[in-house]
Formats: structure tokens, sequence, C-alpha cells
């Protein structure tokens, strides 16, 4: 840990010497010079859909540093899998659209014949009922008998398609509903589906500059052709206002400065003879690896700049910060002629 130290404090040094702001001695006072990047406030970050495969193939992305308007396409995903389920779910929601018709037809069918057969019911126990209301000895007691019977008969009867026209009518009902849920389920697959191609077409939400990601695995950028994975960064579009300043602070020196009370001094390397003062917006509250660096982890700092700079910048302009506690830009500037 010591050698680390004595190894940061003597780079950090030589950096600060070269770079052309001060460098001050660690043991009067605290100091660290970090380097960052102009960024927007307003970003859009794109990152691989989910899709039903583990992986996705990037089929189109815009050039690197090419600025684009809000709407235009920033990157396209391969959709050749989805687009082929979609239309078979297309097909299939047709095909079953059809067939929901046919069933509510000949379930309506079915449940007015038993509707028909039950009116015929009745229509025989008001004629039996009549038949066997004669009274006594107007007929004879076998024409009698047989009214009877043919009366409770006709109340059977009436039974018998009373139950049918309730079955017939539930066949209806879960008939219907069964062919509907199967719509339905198709409906939000083919909505689901829908919403995947659009992840798949990504457009630019701001107008400004685009940048590809690095590869999370390969020290190389996100490319067109290259197979991702879900949830990984593909490009990023900063939108060309609300500036600020990236960098990163090593936990080394984060250990032993007070970040939020440290004079934060910016220099472009665009504009090198110009100062600006910054405030700290936010500092990351866990460190990061970052192995294209060095072994150590770092803090990410946001700042934003006191007065904004009147020459043009852009996203991606590197930026030299200089942070130094109980310093002011006068002194700073004082110490460089």
């Amino acid at each position: 840990m010591l050698q680390q130290l004595c190894k940061s404090m003597i780079t950090l040094s030589l950096v600060l010497c070269i770079s052309g702001l001060p460098a001050r001695g660690f043991a009067n006072e605290q100091q660290a010079l970090l380097t960052g990047v102009v960024t927007s406030a307003r970003s859009q970050l794109v990152t691989a859909p989910r899709t039903s495969r583990w992986q996705v193939q990037i089929q189109w992305m815009a050039d690197e540093g090419s600025v684009v308007q809000a709407g235009d396409l920033v990157v396209v995903f391969d959709s050749g899998g989805i687009q082929a389920q979609l239309e078979e779910n297309e097909q299939r929601l047709t095909t079953e659209q059809l067939q929901l018709i046919k069933i509510e037809m000949d379930l309506t069918q079915a449940v007015t014949e038993a509707q028909g057969r039950l009116n015929l019911a009745n229509i025989m126990v008001d004629k039996t009922r009549i038949e066997a209301s004669v009274p006594d000895g107007q007929i004879s007691a076998y024409e009698k008998g047989k009214h009877q019977i043919a009366y409770e008969k006709a109340l059977l009867e009436k039974i018998k398609a009373e139950e049918n026209l309730k079955l017939k009518e539930a066949e209806q009902r879960v008939g219907i509903d069964k062919q509907n849920i199967t719509i339905l389920k198709l409906e939000e697959e083919i909505a689901y589906q829908r919403s995947q191609m659009e992840k798949l077409s990504v457009v630019a939400e701001f107008t400004g500059p685009v940048t590809h990601m690095m590869h999370p695995w390969m020290a190389q950028k996100i490319a067109i052709g290259m197979n991702v994975q879900a949830s990984w960064n593909i490009v990023q579009v900063q939108a060309q206002e609300a500036y600020q300043v990236s960098a990163w602070l090593h936990e080394i020196d984060a250990a032993r400065l007070n970040v939020a009370n440290s004079e934060l001094t910016l220099a472009l390397d665009a504009y090198p003879n110009t100062y600006y003062t910054g405030k700290l917006l936010s500092m990351s509250s866990q460190a990061e690896q970052k192995s294209q660096w060095s072994d150590g982890a770092y803090y990410r700092l946001e700042v934003a700049f006191n007065d904004y700079p009147k020459q043009a910048i852009f996203p991606g302009m590197s930026v030299r910060v200089l942070l130094q506690e109980n310093a002011t830009l006068a002194s700073i500037q004082g110490d460089k002629q």
C-alpha cells in the first residue's frame, strides 16, 4: 500500500508539471489532478434489448462522432427471429378470430335448437294438461289414464329440455370464453413482439454526437456485426447542451482528500491557457475497477462549470480537473505565471 501511494504521488507530480497546472508538495497542501471528459447532463444510453435468444446481433449503428438529430436511427439490432414469430402469430390470430366466429355461430345454433325444444315441450305440457283435466264421466277411465300419462311424460320432457338448454348455454359461454382467451394470449404475445421490434430499432431522443461504448470483455469498442447480450451498453447520444465534466478519482486520492471542500479548477485540453472553476455535483458512493488504467479502483465525479465556457465545447472533449484544498483560481494562475 505504501509503495502504491508513493508511486501515485510521484506520477501525479510529474503529470502536474507536464500539464502546466501547479504541482505542490503533498506535505503542505492536498491536491490531485484528474483526467475527465465533457459530458452532457442530458444523454441517452442505448442498451441491448432482451430477446428470446441469449444474444442479439448489431446490424447497423450510427458512426461514432456523427451528430444525429432527435428521431434519427441510432442502432438497429437483428430482428429476423422475432419478425418471423410475429408474422406467424399474426396469421394465427386471423385464423383464431375466424374460428371464434364459427364457434359463436355453432354454439348459438345449438342454444337456439335447445330453446325450440323447450318451447315445444311447454306446448305439449299445456296440451296434455288440458286433456288430463277433463272431468271424470265425460271420458272413459282408460282415456283418462292415457291423458294423465301423456301429461306426466310431457312434464318430464320439459324438465329434460330445460336441462339441455342450460347445458347448451353453458357450452356457449365456455366455448366462446375459451376461444377469447386463446385470442387474448396471441394478442398479448403480438404486442410484446411488436414492442421488441421497436426496441430493436432505436431512435435518438436528443440531437447530439454518438459515442460507441466499450466491449465489456475485450479492449475495443462495440461495432457493427457483433453479437451482444441483453443490457450491454451499446451507444450513447449526448445532447448538445447542459454540459458538465465527468472525472475519475483514484481510491488513494479519495481517502486523503476532502473532496467536498476542495477547490476545483478545470482546463480543457482544447483551450490549455484558459481555466475555469467548478463545483462538485455528485460523487459515486462505490468505486469501480478500471483495468485499462491501473489495478486500483476509481470514484466517478460529476462537476459543473461555475462560469460556462465562452468557447465552443462538445461532448467527449478531454478536461484536466485539479482538486486542491484551500486553493483559489487566482493563486493557481499566479503560480503558472
